[in-house]
């Protein structure tokens, strides 16, 4: 096929453009409103014209490479048609004018347009072709080698505009008919009549295409057929004078250096925004060293915020030493003389109930302390981030509908602490064996008192009543004694449980303040969860970065090849 190298260059640097192009859209690189990119898929447009009869028809098949052109003896080409790549299909355009599409590998490189003859009764054919003429990359005036100088056909050529003329060749067909000796003299005449009728010598090619349509549709090739032919020259003079002419070339230079500005600009763009997602990453980081900063800050002030949970204690222990003194009154702790008595567990088991309570109350507290810290600095975050990367963050990720889950999570942590806490008071125990001792006592002189009052019931029954009043006494004096015994160290044990209670606040705020500082940091990660869509945006571009680098170097690379081609 002519131009075979053009093409191939051609199509290579297209295939560029499009990749370049695909890729400018995919980085939104803006578009150059004055420069815009170049069309090279446009076929080139070779008319053939000459008399009926001329072999137009033919000529065009034997360049075609196969049967596309109706021919014959009698005129066949009543219209004039452009034959064009395609899904086969006949589509009429206007009167006399129609567009035929043809699945034939040639036709994606050339437009074909065979007109009716110059000599041809048919009147409208003449003004239909003209605009065809005068655009066309290669005009073809096709003469016979019977009759070589036809008027009508140089009539057509004269009325060509000089810059039609600069494109066009004449073409003797059917030489095959003719001797060799006879060629020669045919081809003078026909460069007088040219510069006689032209003022210039056109290129002439003695042609005989039905041997080159065998040539190209037998299998293998017939070498001898294209050889008497002479289409070799014809077609190389498409190649050189046509496809590889300076205007063609100088198309693909344009787009060469279209396509090597559109890839500097775009270096240019991916290094922009190269240094837009370093300059990202640095903001991303600075918030991420705001929100450590506050995280330390708040860890720095837990021992103060643990100065409330303190409060909750010293006033939860006040209730349990109250209630330990109302177990511990005398009638109570009569009643448990023979009831049994359990002050000493349930005393423990409330203080415990309670130390969970002030947990859960102080972690509840300090947690929507913290949250709020949290929704308050966020709320400064976002318009940065929104001004800054172009997109809205979303909300605090642990204020809103997460605020519940984070508190809970929170509660949990410290309450998980309050067990080892209240084991290093080392109070568990303590009050069991101070009232056992007091019970002990205690039933010793309320059995001395009991004994004392059945012996003055018996002296008063059967022995002296003198005897059975000192014994009544003695009684009286026994649980009088033992009631102070019991009011003594009732006050004794509860100060002496607040004393110990009252000591191991400190302990038990050391207790929670390892968890407590645990909790803290796990909501201040949870609250570092803020960030993750802009760390999924920057992390996302930066992973479409390094690609689109690639693929602009290879581009780029690539199109250092063609450059050697062109």
């Amino acid at each position: 096929m002519p131009g075979e190298r053009y093409f191939a260059v051609r199509d290579r640097l297209s295939e560029l453009l499009g990749w370049i192009g695909d890729l400018s859209r995919e980085v939104s690189l803006e578009e150059e409103p004055d420069r815009p990119a170049p069309v090279l898929a446009q076929p080139i447009l070779i008319a053939a014209i000459g008399e009926v009869n001329a072999g137009k028809s033919s000529l065009l098949n034997a360049l075609a490479g196969a049967e596309i052109c109706p021919s014959s003896a009698l005129p066949l080409t009543a219209d004039v048609c452009l034959y064009r790549h395609g899904a086969e299909a006949d589509h009429p355009v206007k009167t006399q004018l129609v567009e035929a599409r043809r699945p034939l590998e040639y036709l994606r490189n050339f437009d074909l347009l065979d007109t009716p003859g110059t000599n041809s009764k048919l009147n409208g054919h003449l003004a239909i072709s003209e605009p065809f003429l005068e655009h066309a990359d290669l005009i073809l005036v096709v003469f016979t080698a019977e009759n070589p100088w036809t008027a009508a056909t140089w009539d057509a050529v004269s009325r060509l505009s000089p810059e039609a003329l600069e494109r066009t060749a004449l073409v003797v067909q059917r030489i095959d008919l003719k001797q060799p000796q006879d060629i020669p003299i045919i081809l003078g005449h026909m460069r007088d009549l040219s510069l006689k009728r032209l003022g210039r010598n056109l290129p002439i090619f003695p042609v005989a295409a039905r041997h080159a349509l065998l040539a190209k549709t037998a299998e293998p090739f017939d070498t001898d057929q294209w050889r008497s032919s002479r289409f070799s020259d014809f077609e190389h003079y498409i190649s050189e004078r046509i496809c590889e002419s300076m205007d063609r070339r100088q198309v693909l230079h344009d787009a060469w250096h279209h396509a090597a500005r559109t890839l500097r600009r775009m270096e240019n763009h991916l290094d922009t925004q190269r240094r837009g997602m370093e300059d990202d990453a640095w903001f991303l980081a600075n918030i991420e060293r705001e929100m450590e900063a506050l995280r330390d800050n708040s860890l720095a002030a837990a021992s103060e915020a643990l100065g409330a949970a303190l409060e909750r204690y010293r006033s939860e222990v006040d209730r349990v030493v109250r209630s330990l003194r109302s177990r511990l009154g005398w009638w109570r702790s009569l009643a448990r003389l023979f009831s049994g008595d359990g002050t000493a567990a349930e005393i423990e088991t409330a203080f415990s109930s309670r130390m969970q309570e002030v947990a859960t109350g102080f972690g509840v507290d300090d947690a929507g302390r913290l949250i709020d810290a949290c929704a308050r600095h966020w709320e400064t975050v976002r318009p940065q981030v929104k001004e800054r990367m172009g997109f809205e963050p979303g909300p605090c990720a642990i204020a809103g509908p997460a605020r519940e889950k984070i508190v809970a999570r929170f509660v949990a942590r410290l309450e998980k602490a309050v067990p080892q806490a209240l084991a290093s008071l080392r109070v568990r125990g303590v009050l069991d064996p101070l009232v056992r001792r007091r019970n002990s006592s205690l039933k010793g002189f309320t059995a001395i008192g009991l004994l004392l009052v059945i012996a003055a019931g018996a002296c008063g029954t059967f022995g002296p009543q003198h005897f059975a009043l000192i014994l009544l006494i003695a009684s009286v004096v026994v649980f009088t004694l033992a009631a102070v015994i019991a009011w003594v160290t009732a006050i004794r044990m509860a100060a002496g449980y607040r004393e110990r209670l009252s000591a191991g606040a400190a302990t038990f705020a050391e207790g929670l303040k390892t968890d407590h500082g645990e909790a803290i940091r796990f909501l201040f990660r949870d609250y570092s969860g803020s960030l993750l869509e802009v760390r999924r945006r920057l992390a996302s571009e930066r992973a479409l970065l390094q690609p689109r680098l690639e693929r602009s170097n290879s581009l780029y690379i690539a199109l250092k090849s063609v450059e050697l081609d062109l």
